[in-house]
């Protein structure tokens, strides 16, 4: 397996780049970024810097038990979250759409307040800490209520 140079942020971890050759390391210093060795499948989203060692992102899986709800106010989707590995946080920070809600965790596991709307829209659900965290968004589209 070979290493990669791996850039990142020393203040927050988050890596900004990845290549294989040594002279690159030079133009990263010059903009305020560290530089460290890492395996070769590190990457910006899977990756992070934490004491100058790149360590895999923790995985969070966001499950709603539908993708899709009438604009009625009434009816709600709910979205799990689920933290995976050895030890995960108490409560995780979660984006819905423009807002912020901190979800708590029994072990690894919790659950969104209920999504609902009143209007016609899409509600996208991802994880705030990108950099601590690899995670796909999900979306919750509200539809219109159709009557024949």
């Amino acid at each position: 397996m070979q290493s990669k140079m791996i850039a990142y942020d020393p203040l927050t971890g988050e890596i900004r780049g990845v290549c294989l050759t040594p002279p690159q390391v030079m133009a990263w210093q010059a903009q305020g970024l560290a530089a460290t060795d890492g395996p070769e499948e590190a990457g910006l989203d899977t990756h992070r810097v934490v004491g100058g060692q790149a360590v895999a992102k923790a995985v969070v899986e966001l499950t709603p038990d539908k993708s899709e709800v009438t604009a009625d106010g009434q009816d709600q989707a709910v979205v799990a979250v689920t933290v995976l590995g050895e030890e995960p946080p108490d409560s995780l920070e979660v984006g819905v759409g423009s807002q912020s809600e901190s979800v708590a965790l029994v072990g690894g596991v919790g659950a969104l307040s209920p999504i609902s709307a009143v209007t016609p829209c899409t509600v996208l659900v991802a994880v705030a800490d990108s950099i601590t965290y690899r995670c796909e968004p999900v979306s919750i589209t509200a539809v219109e209520d159709v009557q024949l």
